[in-house]
């Protein structure tokens, strides 16, 4: 039980090491967000071979490693909580969806379903974060934003800009991965 525990620890560090150092190679986007290449696929792996709660907390750590790779981004209006807010929505909790990938792990005896479905909806999870991120503390650099429905459309529409690519490319890369034979029997024996 312990040797299985101390290969899970391990497999799931390599994999946040790896997810954090495709987090380098992004094209930055004006709307203040940037394209990363599969830095999220990683994480949608972790959930798919150890569950959602192992996936959940795997992206909340992913999410932290973002902060200290590029630091906390200050909120437009300084306060603790706004700065609560930008370290919950912005990282660890938008972050920690993407770690609901692992609810689709069992929709289809093909990995490459389970993990494109996932991918989608673990970085579904993140827009959702992102936006209402986008809605509580960053619409303030944009008054051209009306209050309600607008605010919505126009901080969707910016992160769908970012995320809308970022959830292409994990959920292309999420089923190339459950194609290949010998990953795909490797994530099999690892599943619990």
């Amino acid at each position: 039980m312990q040797n299985k525990n101390i290969r899970k620890i391990s497999i799931s560090a390599v994999l946040l090491a790896l997810g954090f150092v495709l987090s380098f190679i992004k094209i930055p986007m004006f709307t203040g967000g940037s394209i990363t290449f599969f830095s999220m696929v990683p994480i949608v792996l972790l959930a798919y071979m150890y569950g959602t709660p192992w996936g959940l907390l795997c992206g909340g750590i992913h999410g932290l490693l973002q902060i200290i790779e590029g630091g906390l981004d200050a909120p437009p209006v300084p306060s603790a909580f706004n700065y609560f807010l930008v370290f919950m929505l912005d990282y660890l909790l938008a972050w920690a969806l993407v770690g609901l990938a692992g609810l689709f792990r069992k929709i289809s005896k093909n990995p490459a379903v389970c993990l494109g479905v996932g991918g989608i909806v673990g970085v579904f999870g993140r827009f959702i974060c992102s936006t209402l991120s986008g809605i509580l503390i960053w619409s303030v650099y944009y008054p051209e934003w009306a209050p309600g429905i607008g605010m919505l459309i126009g901080s969707a529409g910016a992160n769908l800009l970012t995320l809308g690519p970022e959830m292409v490319i994990t959920a292309v890369g999420a089923c190339i991965i459950g194609c290949i034979p010998y990953l795909k029997k490797i994530m099999e024996k690892e599943r619990v």
